[in-house]
């Protein structure tokens, strides 16, 4: 069975406890331009971006029993540089074990060290969860190993050259007259 897209969709909404119960692998590759969030912190190029994100999602148990969702998201994300300000691309491989919740007692509860995810009525929206997973592994500073600056630094002027520049500065004031004169 072959596929008309590049991209394998992953079901809008689903029952993770269900998920859980059937041990489901849902495996999936999402445009950047459907994360509404991630998509305006991307590089916009001006064209089209055909960025992808691939997931692989695992709905089991840990050996405690307590519902899970494991899994790992790969990306080449454009971002922008926050030293030179230009593009650099960000690889993004993330895993992560998120236990699922349907209450703040059941969080509570949990040994530190989880991750969970609260799910209301039964059903969560994996867009959303994938979303905040990919933001949760970005970097809080993207920038490039070694950046180059758009524009060569100007360089400091030696001391000399500073007090010159104010001599000149004030021969060339307008009102620098005004100082010498009194008033009776």
């Amino acid at each position: 069975m072959s596929k008309s897209s590049s991209f394998q969709r992953l079901p809008v909404e689903v029952d993770p406890f269900r998920l859980v119960e059937q041990g489901r692998l849902l495996d999936g590759r999402i445009p950047v331009s459907d994360f509404p969030r991630l998509k305006t912190m991307v590089y916009q190029t001006g064209e089209e971006d055909e960025s992808v994100v691939a997931v692989h999602l695992e709905f089991t148990r840990t050996t405690t029993g307590l519902p899970v969702i494991s899994g790992e998201i790969n990306a080449d994300l454009l971002m922008l540089c926050q030293r030179c300000l230009n593009a650099k691309t960000e690889k993004l491989k993330s895993q992560f074990n998120v236990v699922l919740v349907t209450s703040d007692e059941q969080a509570d509860r949990l040994q530190e060290g989880f991750d969970t995810w609260f799910v209301e009525d039964q059903k969560i929206f994996l867009q959303d969860f994938i979303e905040d997973e990919i933001l949760l592994a970005l970097p809080l500073s993207i920038t490039h190993d070694v950046c180059q600056p758009d524009r060569e630094l100007i360089e400091a002027l030696p001391e000399s050259a500073d007090n010159d520049e104010q001599n000149e500065l004030q021969k060339d004031n307008p009102f620098a007259v005004l100082k010498n004169l009194k008033l009776d």
